[in-house]
């Protein structure tokens, strides 16, 4: 989200974007460049967004850019010519366009009361970006796994209230310390018709660990030994030692099936262009940069989802995103920021939909380049941050600063641990100590991936800057950081959101720091020792006390330095029945969502 959207909460140029005509948008954006408020591009004239809105114009552009701000990211000037040296955090994170003087929002927020009614049959969700992949097994971001989670089904799934349910298993239990046997849901249909059956689970999950495939789920199964398929309704599971979490495994990240048959037929990019799947809606057209098309699946083995067609929009820019659902042109709109949490609220036809983040937002660091190879350079970063500013002023409250690497709400979630402490004095110190000596450090953060990411990214460096550190950020296209993501390429840190995919820390702190893991840039011998040994043992106390090792020696590393655990927050219409899911999967299934019709 860019500085100059806030402004207008503040009363500041582009207030009169609530008017919310597209024409007085583009001119309101063009009026805070002039000011100097930040560069954006206009809104690109549209076209049709369904045939719900054939007769009109939409707010949304059909292919909307990242912004780009014009004042150079290690410039000593803020947007709208305001001079860094000498403000106070607050004037600095104002003079970057956030209105932090208006109220917090409640942690309740509106829920569907004075919900309206729709004969719609076209669902339309508008996120902050595209895609970069169809095929699961190669990415795990936000925006991709909103259309793959809808796109396949995995053996269990986690309705929005944390609890695992059947889906292309019917059944499952242990049926001995390292077995796990499930039964298949008979009669399931692949999208192109084939059938499915136990050699689509068999071949899926051993592909995610192929080394020749190379996926981006690679280690989220190195608990399991094999799998076998006895008969075609069928799986067993052999774990390498007892594994209590399998069963949350399957449901998340790396456990969508995918068909044996026609993946082999045609290959993973013809795949990943025209994907099959076995979900609720199957894949009608992709316009890269503008959005998704999908159909509603008529013969869904947990019924018709209550829509016919869905329709995802790839909207960088956050006021044409907030526009569209404010004229009713969008049903859902993601990656809402707090400060536009009021105009959604207070609106006769919207509401806010939240949840507490089954995860953290993180700057994710490449441990193996100087500077950050030193841990102290490293706490000097965490100790030089007001987290308690950027959660009140950025997030109007809407978050909680962390106490390390594990979310709340997980199991093992020290509640004991202290908030992480924000001590200038004591950064300065650590800096000077570690013998740093100018060395530029780079954000590299995109503009719309994750709510307030570029914001938050430019209040992180200016306060860098305070202790002395040569900090910079650098906007990088959302395709660009999804390729960086996957080649493990980036140059020093970048905004990461890890989920909690289990509930435990075995499925975000571990999964992603383990060896060979998604951020495997920093390795040190006991915490993977403990890591290993927890993620095998049924001794729960024991899991507990290794996993509180670890916190140490993660807040003495830092390969990541945690920053906020948020809410997630979606503008939703009055007349959409749905909940958001915590881990960031936009479930669209019949047990959680529904228009609400007359």
């Amino acid at each position: 989200m860019q500085a100059h959207e806030r402004a207008r909460l503040a009363g500041g140029p582009g207030a009169e974007m609530a008017a919310l005509d597209e024409q007085d948008v583009a001119h309101a954006e063009r009026r805070q460049v002039e000011r100097g408020a930040g560069a954006v591009h206009a809104p690109a004239d549209d076209d049709d967004v369904g045939p719900a809105h054939d007769a009109a114009k939409c707010s949304i552009p059909p292919r909307a850019l990242d912004s780009r701000t014009r004042v150079p990211a290690n410039s000593s000037t803020l947007p709208g010519g305001a001079s860094m040296s000498g403000l106070t955090r607050r004037e600095l994170l104002k003079a970057a366009g956030v209105a932090g003087a208006a109220a917090a929002l409640p942690s309740a927020l509106a829920g569907p009361a004075g919900a309206q009614t729709t004969q719609k049959r076209e669902l339309i969700v508008a996120q902050g970006g595209d895609i970069s992949k169809f095929d699961p097994h190669f990415s795990t971001s936000a925006n991709d796994i909103r259309i793959s989670f809808n796109l396949f089904d995995n053996l269990i799934v986690r309705h929005p209230d944390g609890k695992l349910h059947p889906s292309l298993a019917t059944d499952w239990k242990l049926t001995s310390p390292t077995t796990w046997t499930f039964k298949l849901r008979q009669g399931v249909k692949w999208h192109n018709g084939d059938p499915f059956s136990s050699a689509d689970v068999k071949y899926s999950f051993e592909r995610t660990w192929d080394p020749k495939q190379n996926t981006r789920v690679s280690t989220v199964f190195t608990t399991v030994e094999r799998v076998e398929a006895p008969d075609a309704n069928t799986v067993v599971f052999t774990t390498k030692k007892p594994d209590p979490l399998l069963d949350a495994r399957v449901a998340f990240y790396g456990g969508q099936i995918v068909p044996k048959k026609y993946l082999e037929a045609v290959g993973n990019d013809a795949f990943n262009a025209k994907p099959v799947g076995t979900g609720p809606v199957r894949f009608v057209s992709w316009t890269k940069d503008d959005r998704i098309v999908l159909e509603a699946n008529p013969d869904y083995f947990g019924g018709k989802p209550d829509f016919d067609r869905f329709v995802m929009r790839a909207v960088p820019e956050m006021a044409p995103r907030v526009a569209g659902l404010l004229k009713g042109e969008v049903d859902i709109i993601t990656q809402l920021p707090p400060d536009q949490g009021e105009r959604v609220s207070t609106n006769p036809s919207t509401r806010v939909a939240g949840a507490l983040y089954a995860g953290l937002y993180v700057l994710a660091v490449n441990s193996k380049v100087p500077p950050l190879d030193n841990p102290l350079v490293k706490q000097a970063l965490s100790l030089a941050l007001d987290r308690d500013l950027i959660v009140k002023e950025l997030w109007r409250g809407r978050g909680i600063v962390p106490s390390g690497p594990i979310a709340k709400g997980d199991k093992h979630f020290d509640a004991s641990l202290p908030a992480l402490k924000y001590d200038p004095k004591e950064a300065r110190e650590r800096l000077k100590k570690s013998g740093y000596k100018g060395e530029e450090i780079v954000i590299e953060t995109t503009a719309a991936y994750m709510a307030n990411d570029k914001p938050m990214a430019e209040a992180v460096v200016a306060m860098w800057r305070d202790i002395g550190v040569n900090a910079k950020v650098e906007v990088v296209e959302y395709s660009v950081r999804a390729q960086k993501n996957r080649d493990k390429t980036f140059k020093g840190l970048w905004w990461s959101d890890p989920t909690s995919t289990l509930s435990d820390p075995d499925g975000m702190f571990w999964r992603l720091l383990s060896p060979g893991g998604p951020q495997d840039y920093w390795r040190h011998a006991r915490f993977d020792e403990l890591g290993e040994a927890a993620r095998f043992s049924i001794d729960e106390k024991f899991r507990g006390q290794a996993y509180k090792e670890m916190t140490k020696i993660f807040l003495e590393h830092l390969p990541w330095i945690p920053i906020i655990q948020p809410y997630e927050d979606y503008g939703v219409q009055k007349h959409v029945d749905w909940t958001p899911n915590p881990n960031q999967t936009f479930e669209i299934r019949r047990f959680a969502f529904k228009f609400r019709r007359a």
